[in-house]
């Protein structure tokens, strides 16, 4: 076995240069994904879980159920502005931690690297999107909101990384 590996690479039969161009740009995609594209996937994702959550926990008074005993129970056991950092949890936790399962290796670490760039930028869109679509938002609610939404994300995020680095004993 060792003689027919050794007469395969003394062998002169090169492949094509396009076919090699071809693999080498392959490969280099596959390890360095476009930031767009890895913000896109995760925008993507953090976009139907978001609408997904406003099912029971309406974001700024917005909610597609007209459902909002669960954003009565926290509002009126610890405040408002522990309801908007709750619901701001909720909203970008669940996101976060499903984008962390659900993108590979390679784009949880890119994510990883400039984590804040991501979820700031996640939280300015969403936030935006929320004011096109009439919410009536405040600076000292948003503050809690993004207080939460940041907070948590990123916490559950990088949680989800490490298992997936240290426990799961992955090369990332």
């Amino acid at each position: 076995m060792n003689k027919d590996f050794d007469d395969f690479r003394e062998s002169s039969v090169k492949p094509p240069i396009h076919v090699s161009n071809h693999i080498n740009q392959y490969v280099m995609q596959s390890l360095t994904p476009d930031s767009k594209t890895v913000f896109l996937k995760l925008t993507f994702i953090q976009s139907i879980i978001g609408l997904m959550t406003m099912l029971f926990c309406p974001q700024f008074n917005m909610s597609l159920t007209s459902n909002y005993d669960l954003f009565h129970y926290f509002h009126h056991n610890f405040g408002h502005s522990i309801c908007m950092m709750i619901c701001g949890s909720i909203f970008f936790g669940t996101g976060a931690f499903a984008s962390s399962l659900i993108l590979n290796d390679i784009e949880i670490k890119k994510i990883h690297e400039s984590k804040f760039l991501y979820f700031v930028s996640l939280s300015i869109i969403f936030v935006s999107s929320f004011i096109v679509l009439g919410a009536k938002i405040y600076l000292n609610l948003l503050s809690f909101w993004l207080l939460g939404a940041l907070g948590i994300g990123i916490t559950l995020f990088e949680i989800t990384y490490f298992i997936r680095v240290k426990l799961m004993k992955n090369n990332l």
